[in-house]
C-alpha cells in the first residue's frame, strides 16, 4: 500500500524568505565579528536539521498507523457439527449395599460366636450371645410381679375398690345436699355445667368468628347461664328462709326455747373437699380398673394403683430390652466382615461384628464444589479403579448430597454411585480406590462454535455472522458448553463462518 504525503506549509516559501532571514542573522550585533562564511554554514546546517524533523514525524505517524491497518487480522472459524461431552472429575470408594456395625445391648462374658469373617448369613441368624444368666432372672422377676398386679384377683380388687369409691362419692354428695339444700346442691350443679358450655362455645367461636350457628350457640349458653344463676340465687334465699328453720331448729330443754343450729362455713368446706375427694378416688379406681381390662385411660390419668401397673410393665419392658441385648442378630443377609471378640471375653457395648451387603456394589464419590451443577442424579459416570487401570467400567448417580460436604476446610459435592457391573465381576476388596468421570452433559451431532465466538447479555447469546463480507449480530440459543466450545441449538447452520475475534501480528 502507498502513501502519499505533502510537506508542511510552514516550510513552503522557505527559498523565499530564506534570503532575508539569512540576511539579518549575518548583520547582527552578535555575530559582527564573525566570518561570514562560518556563519552561512552555521545557517545552512541548522535549516536542513529543522526541514529533516518536518519531514521525518509526520511519515514516521503515517507509517506505523498504515502498519496497524495492515496487520489486524478478523478471526474466524466455521460453523461445525460434532459431539460434545461435559466431565466432572473425581475421586471415590468402593463401598456395600449396605454395612452394619452391630454390638451387644447387654454387657457380659461372651458365651458363643457362631459364624467367622467371611461367612455368609442371613437376616435374623443368631450370630454371637453373651452369658444371659443374672439377665434372666430379672426378666422373670419383672415379669411375675405384672403378673401379680393384673391378675384375676387384682382386677376384681380394682373393680370393688371402683364401686366403694363410687358409694363415698354418693354419701359426699348427699351430706354436702342435706347440709345446703337438694335444691341449692342441683343448682350449683347446673351453673358448674352452664360455665362449662359458655367456655367451650367461646373458644368454638374464637376459631371460626363468623359462623353464625356458632354465635347463636354461644348466645344460647350464655342465656341458660343467666338463668340457672338466678334460680342458685333464689335457692339460696329460700335456704335461708325455709330450709334452714324446717331441718336445723333445735329445742333448748333448759331455757324452753327453740333456735336455728344451721351448718357452719367450715362444715359446708369440708363437705364439699370430701365430694372433690371421693370424685379423685373413683376416678382413679376407674383408670386402674380401665388399664386391667384394656379399656381407654387418658394419657394425663393418675392414680397410685395406675402408677405401680405402669411402673410394672417398663420394669418387664426394660428387663426385655436387657435379655435380648445378650444376643447378635444379622439384621440384613450378607458377609461376615470382622468379628473384633472371641469366647470368654468381656463384651460392653461396641461394636464386635461388621455385616456388610456385597450383592451391589457402590462408588462414594467427591468432586470440586464448581461441579455441582454437573453432578445430578441419573448423570452416567465412568469409573477406573486404581488396582484395575487397564479396565474401565460404568455407574449411575444414585444420589447427591443437597449441601456440600466439608472435610477439614474443604468443601465438596458428595454423591453416590452404582456400578453397573456385579460385585462379582470387579472382584475388589471395600475401600479400593477410584477414579471418577460423572457425564454432566452429552450432545451428539450438535452445531458446535468456540467460546471465543459467544457475547453474552444477560440471559442472551449473540455470535457475529460473516455475511458479503461483513459481521452480522446473531441471537443464538445456546446448549451445553465446556472450556473451549459451546453447543448452539438454534440461530445457526452448520458451515456459518462466524467471528472469535481480532488479532493483530507483527
Amino acid at each position: 500500500m502507498r502513501f502519499k504525503f505533502q510537506i508542511p506549509a510552514l516550510l513552503r516559501g522557505i527559498s523565499a524568505k530564506g534570503s532575508a532571514l539569512v540576511s539579518k542573522i549575518e548583520n547582527s550585533r552578535l555575530l559582527a565579528k564573525v566570518p561570514k562564511k562560518v556563519v552561512r554554514a552555521a545557517l545552512a546546517i541548522l535549516v536542513l536539521l529543522i526541514i529533516g524533523s518536518a519531514v521525518y514525524f509526520p511519515i514516521t505517524t503515517l507509517t506505523t498507523q498504515a502498519a496497524a491497518t495492515e496487520t489486524a487480522t478478523l478471526q474466524t472459524t466455521t460453523v461445525r457439527t460434532g459431539s460434545l461431552v461435559i466431565y466432572a472429575s473425581g475421586s471415590g470408594t468402593l463401598i456395600a449395599a449396605d454395612e452394619v456395625d452391630l454390638a451387644f445391648k447387654t454387657s457380659g462374658q461372651v458365651e458363643a460366636i457362631y459364624f467367622e469373617v467371611g461367612d455368609q448369613v442371613k437376616a435374623g441368624d443368631l450370630l454371637a450371645e453373651v452369658n444371659d444368666t443374672e439377665t434372666q432372672i430379672k426378666y422373670t422377676q419383672a415379669k411375675r410381679n405384672l403378673l401379680e398386679l393384673t391378675s384375676v384377683a387384682a382386677i376384681a380388687s380394682a373393680e370393688e375398690a371402683a364401686a366403694a369409691a363410687q358409694s363415698d362419692l354418693d354419701s359426699a354428695n348427699n351430706h354436702l345436699a342435706y347440709l345446703i339444700s337438694p335444691d341449692v346442691f342441683l343448682w350449683e350443679l347446673e351453673v358448674k355445667e352452664a360455665q362449662q358450655a359458655v367456655a367451650d362455645a367461646k373458644a368454638a367461636l374464637e376459631a371460626s368468628p363468623n359462623d353464625k350457628d356458632l354465635q347463636a350457640a354461644l348466645e344460647k349458653a350464655e342465656a341458660y347461664l343467666d338463668f340457672a344463676e338466678d334460680k342458685l340465687e333464689g335457692n339460696w334465699y329460700y335456704y335461708d328462709h325455709e330450709y334452714l328453720p324446717d331441718n336445723f331448729t333445735t329445742w333448748d330443754k333448759e331455757t324452753g326455747t327453740k333456735y336455728i343450729a344451721g351448718p357452719t362455713d367450715t362444715e359446708i368446706m369440708e363437705a364439699r373437699a370430701a365430694v372433690t375427694g371421693a370424685e379423685a378416688t373413683l376416678q382413679e379406681a376407674k383408670y386402674l380398673y380401665a388399664a386391667l381390662t384394656g379399656g381407654e385411660v387418658s394419657e394425663d390419668a393418675t392414680g397410685s394403683g395406675l402408677s405401680e401397673l405402669e411402673s410394672a410393665q417398663l420394669d418387664l419392658e426394660s428387663a426385655q430390652v436387657s435379655l435380648d441385648g445378650t444376643k447378635i442378630y444379622a439384621p440384613i443377609s450378607g458377609t461376615i466382615m470382622s468379628i473384633d471378640t472371641s469366647v470368654g471375653d468381656a463384651a460392653g457395648t461396641g461394636t464386635v461384628i461388621t455385616v456388610a451387603d456385597l450383592s451391589q456394589y457402590y462408588l462414594e464419590t467427591f468432586f470440586d464444589e464448581t461441579d455441582w451443577g454437573n453432578v445430578t442424579v441419573g448423570c452416567e459416570a465412568e469409573i477406573v479403579f486404581d488396582a484395575l487401570p487397564e479396565k474401565n467400567f460404568t455407574g449411575e448417580v444414585i444420589q447427591v448430597d443437597p449441601g456440600l460436604y466439608t472435610s477439614g476446610n474443604t468443601s465438596v459435592v458428595r454423591a453416590i454411585v452404582k456400578l453397573d457391573t456385579s460385585s462379582e465381576e470387579i472382584n475388589l476388596p471395600i475401600g479400593t480406590a477410584a477414579a471418577v468421570d460423572v457425564i454432566g452433559g452429552k450432545a451428539e451431532n450438535a452445531m458446535l462454535v468456540p467460546i471465543e465466538a459467544l457475547h453474552q447479555a444477560g440471559d442472551q447469546y449473540t455470535v457475529f455472522v460473516m455475511e458479503n463480507g461483513e459481521p452480522r449480530l446473531h441471537v443464538v440459543e445456546v446448549g451445553i458448553q465446556d472450556l473451549l466450545y459451546a453447543e448452539i441449538k438454534s440461530g445457526l447452520n452448520p458451515g456459518d463462518v462466524v467471528t472469535t475475534g481480532i488479532s493483530e501480528t507483527q
